[in-house]
C-alpha cells in the first residue's frame, strides 16, 4: 500500500523576522500530502538547502534552549513566494511587517491583552495570504473566542496556587476545568510525548479511546493539549508549531464523534491555531475511516488538507522515519520500542505544562 499525494509540499526552514516552495505533486483516494514521499532526503538536508532562508543571516543551527531566539519556523523563500504570489493573484499586496502593524493597529487595548503572543499577528495575516481586512475579522474573533472560552484558565487549571493569591471563589472555578480536563483525558486519547527531529512536539490522538459525549468539554481538552503542546515546542526548539499522529487502534464507526464536534473541532483548528500545525499524520486509517473522511475532508480548509499525511505501508514507515527518531516515537508513530504506558495523572498533575509526558527534566 503507498502513501498518496495531494499537492504541494512545504518545504521546512527556519524563519528569524519576515519570510518564504518547491512543489512535488500528485493526486490520490485520499487527496492529501507527504512532503517528498519518494526522495527520501534527510531532514537535516531540507533545513539547510539553498531554499531555506533565514532573515537575520547567519546559522540554521539552533543554539542552546535557554538562549533561543524568536523564530517561526517552517518558512522558506520559496514558501514566502507562494504567498506573495497568492495575494498578488487575489488583488493583495504581501508585506508582512506592514500588514502586522496594520493589525495591531486595528486592536483595540484590551484586544492586544488578549493576545496569545507577539507572533500571533503574522500567523494570521500568512494564513490569510495577505488580505489584512480577513486577518484583521479572524484575529479579533479568536481573540474574543479565547476570552470566552477562558483558554487562559484551561492553560493553567492544574497549577498550584503557590502564592496564594486567588480567591476560594476562583480556585473552585480552577478546579472545576482541572476535573472536567483530568476526566476527558483519563483513557489518554490525547497527550503529548516527544519531538520530531526539529524539535516539534508530538501532539498524540487516538479517537479510539474516546471517552466523552459532551462537546464542549471535549472542545476544553482539546485546547488544553493544543496549548500544550505549543508551550513544549517553544521550551524545547524556539519553534512554533506542532505535529499531530492520529493512530486508529480500536477504532470503529461507532466511535466516530458527531459531525457539529468534528465541525467545531475544525473551527478551533483552523480559525483560532493558524500556522500552528506543521503536519499531521494519519496512521494506518482502517477501512471504514473512509466513509468518515469522506464526510469530513469536505470542512477542511485547502491549505489543511496540505499539511494532512495519510501514512501506510512502507512508504507511510519511511516518512515517519524521515520525521521522526522512532525509538522514542509511540508504534503508532513508527516507533520502533515499547514505551512507558501513559499515565493521564502523572501527566496532568506531575509533569510542568511545557514538557511532554515521559520527558527528563533539566
Amino acid at each position: 500500500m503507498t502513501v498518496l499525494l495531494r499537492s504541494r509540499s512545504l518545504m521546512r526552514g527556519v524563519f528569524h523576522h519576515h519570510h518564504h516552495h518547491h512543489h512535488h505533486q500528485k493526486k490520490g483516494e485520499f487527496d492529501c500530502v507527504i512532503t517528498h514521499s519518494h526522495t527520501v532526503t534527510p531532514l537535516s538536508d531540507w533545513e539547510h538547502d539553498g531554499d531555506s532562508y533565514n532573515c537575520g543571516g547567519g546559522s540554521h543551527d539552533l543554539p542552546a534552549s535557554d538562549d533561543l531566539p524568536l523564530t517561526i519556523d517552517d518558512c522558506t523563500k520559496a514558501d514566502h513566494s507562494r504567498r506573495v504570489e497568492m495575494a498578488k493573484s487575489r488583488g493583495f499586496e504581501y508585506d508582512e511587517a506592514k500588514g502586522v502593524e496594520s493589525i495591531l493597529h486595528a486592536l483595540t487595548p484590551h484586544e492586544r491583552t488578549l493576545l496569545a503572543d507577539e507572533n500571533m499577528p503574522l500567523r494570521h495575516y500568512r494564513a490569510e495570504k495577505g488580505d489584512l481586512e480577513e486577518a484583521i475579522r479572524k484575529i479579533k474573533s479568536t481573540l474574543k473566542w479565547r476570552e470566552e472560552f477562558c483558554v487562559e484558565d484551561i492553560k493553567r487549571c492544574f497549577d498550584d496556587d503557590a502564592t496564594g493569591t486567588l480567591s476560594p471563589e476562583r480556585q473552585k472555578e480552577l478546579n472545576r476545568l482541572a476535573e472536567v480536563i483530568a476526566w476527558e483525558n483519563e483513557t489518554g486519547k490525547i497527550y503529548c510525548r516527544g519531538y520530531d527531529k526539529q524539535g516539534r512536539a508530538i501532539l498524540y490522538l487516538t479517537p479510539g479511546r474516546e471517552n466523552s459525549t459532551d462537546e464542549i468539554n471535549n472542545m476544553r481538552h482539546l485546547v488544553y493539549h493544543l496549548e500544550r503542546a505549543i508551550a513544549c515546542t517553544k521550551r524545547n526548539s524556539g519553534r512554533e508549531k506542532v505535529c499531530i499522529v492520529i493512530g486508529y487502534q480500536g477504532f470503529r464507526l461507532t466511535n466516530a464523534p458527531p459531525l457539529s464536534t468534528v465541525k467545531h473541532t475544525l473551527t478551533i483548528l483552523q480559525g483560532h491555531y493558524p500556522e500552528r500545525m506543521h503536519r499531521a499524520y494519519i496512521c494506518d486509517p482502517p477501512l471504514v475511516f473512509r466513509s468518515f473522511w469522506r464526510v469530513i475532508k469536505m470542512f477542511v480548509d485547502p491549505s489543511t488538507l496540505e499539511k494532512i499525511a495519510f501514512c501506510t505501508g512502507k512508504e507511510g514507515k519511511i516518512v515517519l522515519e524521515r520525521d521522526f527518531d522512532t525509538l522514542t516515537t509511540e508504534r503508532q508513530a513508527g516507533g520502533t520500542r515499547e514505551m512507558r504506558e501513559f499515565s493521564s495523572r502523572e501527566f496532568l498533575f506531575d509533569t510542568p505544562f511545557d514538557h511532554t509526558f515521559d520527558e527528563k527534566r533539566g
